[in-house]
């Protein structure tokens, strides 16, 4: 298959930088809201919960499209790249925890400390399912580039209906979309729609309409009191879910623009995520979130406030990763400049 060269323009990193502020949101409303207790089922149904669910709908898609740009662009594996993420997520695993320790904000706990640094298996889920994908891509990426439109399509139908498709008999792995599956079935999907959907009409008008059907259906679980199901509906492998992320992608990729400022504010956003996920720091968001919940009974201004909330957590998050970038920066540089390091990185 003929690769034809594509070029990441500020139009994709301005969808990046959109899609971190709807994962910060979104967690404001699942957690601080607590529309997560849905699935677990000590959820509290309020006044705001049609609001709550209605906005979940369309925050939801943001790690969906987040993969699907890595798809459809292709991930161009580093050692020093793949280094650089895992030192990154390192270093705010170790030294969030500490910070919180040194302030007197939470107590040091040996075993705690341990699994800082083991953040992998105890941590960011998406750090790890992504840092997969990431190793495995350039596998990915050849086997991808040697196949054809009938090929490609067959691969998509066996990992949707054996890997996705909750209810299937012998349905291999059901993780919700959470795992390495679903973000291999839509590297994929992106990969084929680069080749073969050069168009959608009106990109915009689906995102909507499939976010909406995603309402309909949570909303309608939630007022026959099957609180788990509405929940459900939120899951990662939905299709109304994918097909909204690929939706919104495409809306992005229409636009045409070209900004300096926007390509550099968008290399900070995944520190963003990183600190905000922080557990402790988590915990301080989901607390301010819950207070303003308490005293604010009115829809419209309630929004305000978390979306208030959403852009102090971005800008204060994009801050600290540019001085995080600033110091840690020339140490990977430094690493890589070892001959051994070089000669390992060369292989790859």
């Amino acid at each position: 298959m003929k690769i034809e060269k594509v070029q990441r323009d500020s139009n994709i990193e301005l969808l990046r930088i959109l899609l971190m502020f709807m994962i910060i949101m979104h967690h404001v409303v699942t957690r601080g809201l607590r529309l997560r207790e849905l699935g677990t089922g000590g959820y509290i149904p309020t006044s705001s919960t049609a609001f709550q669910l209605l906005l979940n709908s369309f925050l939801i898609v943001a790690v969906n499209t987040y993969v699907f740009i890595s798809g459809y662009f292709q991930i161009r594996f580093k050692v020093k790249s793949f280094f650089a993420l895992f030192f990154q997520a390192l270093v705010y695993s170790v030294l969030l925890y500490l910070l919180f320790v040194v302030t007197g904000q939470a107590p040091f706990d040996k075993v705690t400390f341990i699994t800082t640094f083991f953040f992998i298996y105890k941590g960011w889920w998406f750090v790890p399912v992504f840092l997969v994908l990431y190793a495995i891509s350039p596998i990915l990426n050849k086997g991808l580039n040697a196949m054809g439109k009938g090929q490609l399509i067959w691969i998509l139908l066996i990992l949707l209906v054996f890997c996705n498709i909750k209810y299937i008999p012998g349905n291999f792995i059901s993780d919700r979309g959470f795992g390495i599956f679903n973000f291999i079935f839509i590297y994929i999907l992106a990969y084929f729609c680069r080749y073969y959907v050069p168009v959608i009409r009106v990109p915009w008008l689906w995102y909507i309409l499939c976010c909406l059907v995603t309402f309909a259906l949570a909303y309608t679980a939630f007022r026959m009191g099957k609180y788990d199901t509405a929940w459900n509906v939120y899951n990662y492998n939905s299709p109304f879910i994918i097909l909204a992320a690929a939706s919104l992608f495409y809306t992005f990729r229409n636009i045409s623009i070209r900004s300096g400022f926007i390509n550099s504010i968008s290399t900070l956003v995944f520190g963003t995520y990183l600190i905000h996920e922080q557990r402790n720091v988590c915990f301080v968001i989901k607390d301010f979130v819950v207070y303003l919940d308490s005293i604010i009974h009115n829809d419209v201004k309630l929004f305000s406030s978390l979306l208030g909330v959403g852009i102090v957590v971005f800008v204060v998050g994009i801050s600290i990763e540019k001085l995080r970038q600033l110091v840690c920066d020339p140490i990977v540089d430094a690493i890589f400049r070892i001959p051994i390091v070089q000669k390992i990185s060369a292989v790859w």
